[in-house]
């Protein structure tokens, strides 16, 4: 193999895969003939693009593995992965998450120079190498960006390469008009913005003649809108990228979707609560992040309706405040 040859372990969340797709967008960008094989869970796997961003995928079907922790068949499953790691001679290994599970995975990947961009504890410090610096100091996508250039001397990047977009005439919504995704979940309850208050804001944006899709897993909150176009539950990762990817504007709590709409260029708006926004907010200035307090809850309709008044929506895109 005459090109270098990287490895990059992200296993989760979904969002989280999304910040990271920034490192191996770099490493893309500045030696575009690279080899480059990104570690992770199974379920988070479409949110990384196959055709341009990575030349190769080593999946961890994660969720199979707890459901039937204790098969004969997980097990040799484990070990059929693991040696696949170990099928690519890296020159670069980097670990973008911090856990046991990804440092040793980066461990056993035996990368000619390795490094960790975060260490969640004391074990997975003594694994690998860690980046120089308090990782807390920075945003969570310019932290993995600094290990990447520790690491091979590589410069940032704004935005990541993503998978391409779904066309949404393929889900019959008018092309026409303005449209505004909502994501009605989190993956945490307390990261939830109140189902009453989303259904508030969607028939206010639907009186405006506006077209709203509400966006969600199976597990997510039933928000019911009049005139809504309900994707709550009926969609697969990808074409919930799609729909976010042809938003004017994307509204959404803390989580993955508000991610995919900053890597995609559509403005946002972000609603936080215990999560420290300023590690983890969605990584463009093109958006409102709110936050009062600790709960979600403290953020009224209003001040929503206001961050989507100043952002505007026009037909092909939002503007940008």
């Amino acid at each position: 193999m005459n090109s270098k040859s990287y490895l990059v372990v992200r296993f989760s969340a979904i969002g989280d895969c999304v910040m990271a797709a920034h490192v191996a967008t770099a490493i893309r960008k500045f030696e575009p003939r690279a080899y480059i094989t990104w570690a992770g869970e199974t379920r988070c796997m479409p949110v990384i693009d196959r055709r341009t961003l990575v030349d190769r995928t080593v999946e961890f079907p994660r969720d199979d593995w707890e459901a039937h922790r204790w098969s004969p068949s997980t097990w040799r499953d484990q070990m059929r992965t693991f040696a696949r790691l170990r099928a690519v001679s890296y020159d670069f290994g980097i670990d973008l998450h911090g856990y046991a599970k990804t440092a040793i995975c980066l461990r056993l990947a035996k990368p000619k120079l390795r490094l960790a961009a975060f260490s969640k504890d004391a074990f997975t410090g003594l694994l690998n190498p860690l980046a120089k610096g308090d990782p807390d100091r920075l945003h969570r996508v310019e932290r993995m960006l600094e290990a990447l250039n520790e690491l091979t001397g590589m410069p940032p990047v704004s935005r990541p390469i993503m998978p391409e977009p779904k066309p949404l005439p393929a889900w019959e919504i008018d092309p026409t008009r303005p449209l505004v995704s909502i994501a009605t979940g989190a993956g945490a309850k307390n990261k939830q913005y109140p189902a009453e208050r989303w259904a508030e804001i969607g028939r206010k944006l639907i009186a405006q003649g506006i077209q709203v899709a509400l966006l969600g897993a199976k597990s997510d909150p039933k928000v019911e809108v009049a005139g809504a176009i309900n994707f709550v539950g009926a969609l697969n990762l990808f074409e919930t990228m799609s729909i976010v990817a042809g938003s004017q504007l994307h509204l959404a709590a803390d989580t993955g979707t508000g991610h995919m709409a900053a890597a995609y260029g559509t403005p946002f708006v972000s609603i936080f609560g215990p999560t420290n926004e300023k590690h983890f907010r969605p990584y463009s200035d093109d958006g409102i992040v709110l936050k009062e307090g600790e709960s979600t809850s403290a953020v009224t309709v209003e001040q929503v309706l206001a961050a989507v008044d100043k952002l505007g929506v026009r037909h092909g895109r939002a503007i940008s405040h």
